[in-house]
């Protein structure tokens, strides 16, 4: 029988802590790491509903991409939403880990795979790591034909299955050197316009950041949060369950994009 100390293993070797960054928590957040594991879950975001799925379904073990206890506690109680979830949780001996940033920069991690999914050949990190260059944050590389902007939305959306993009830019505009930061990230923009791409996806950016995509004449595409991190937390639930075949791993069914469109 697996055990979370076990499932921890295997996770830091998909997703190392030391890719990190300095102010996430990742890690096992709720637990205890001699817990027997039979039933994972995998999801974007822990919240009620998913916990209230997790115990419905007799899970020991979620492995949420965005951590609970983001901004530290000084409490655990009743009287706020996160306080009751966290108390479900633990009355019901689940363990909780989060590998969040560590897994957006991963080898084979979210902006790894958004990086291959859209079509990207020669990809490197945007922000290599001075230790090692193939690791690091963000993704960038190449279209090997190149195309044009309308054609490569086209592209992204069916990769992450997204209901819809925002962007800047013009349809006609040549896609050619594109870089990629799943989450919101539009802090890698400069990065990207310094490595001279012509092209910047990432899950969503404050309206100042689409002006200045718009100044700097780089193409900026929106895939919304949900959409650029939620495939590859699917992904990582079927990784999990290769490794550990005796136990059952599924991706949660409950969990949604927080926000839905509206057309009249």
């Amino acid at each position: 029988m697996s055990t979370v100390s076990d499932v921890i293993a295997f996770l830091e070797c998909v997703a190392p802590p030391a890719l990190a960054e300095d102010w996430d928590n990742v890690g096992l957040l709720v637990g205890r790491r001699d817990s027997v594991v039979q039933n994972v879950l995998t999801c974007l975001t822990l919240t009620p509903d998913v916990a209230e799925e997790v115990i419905r379904k007799n899970v020991q073990m979620v492995v949420t991409h965005h951590p609970v206890l983001f901004r530290g506690a000084k409490k655990i109680c009743d009287a706020t939403v996160e306080g009751r979830m966290l108390l479900r949780l633990v009355e019901n001996k689940v363990a909780v880990y989060s590998p969040h940033t560590s897994f957006d920069s991963a080898a084979g991690g979210i902006n790894q795979q958004l990086a291959e999914s859209f079509g990207l050949k020669s990809v490197k990190p945007i922000r290599p790591l001075p230790e090692d260059a193939a690791l690091g944050g963000g993704r960038w590389g190449i279209l090997q034909k190149g195309g044009l902007l309308a054609e490569f939305l086209s592209t992204v959306k069916a990769a992450v299955c997204a209901d819809y993009l925002q962007f800047t830019g013009t349809a006609d505009a040549a896609v050619f050197r594109v870089a990629v930061a799943c989450g919101a990230a539009a802090g890698f923009m400069q990065d990207s316009i310094r490595l001279g791409c012509d092209t910047f996806v990432t899950g969503e950016a404050r309206f100042h950041s689409a002006v200045e995509a718009r100044a700097e004449g780089i193409n900026l595409i929106l895939l919304g949060h949900y959409s650029s991190e939620r495939p590859a937390v699917e992904s990582l639930a079927e990784v999990i369950q290769r490794k550990f075949p005796t136990a059952k791993v599924f991706v949660s069914l409950q969990e949604t994009d927080p926000l839905s469109v509206f057309v009249q």
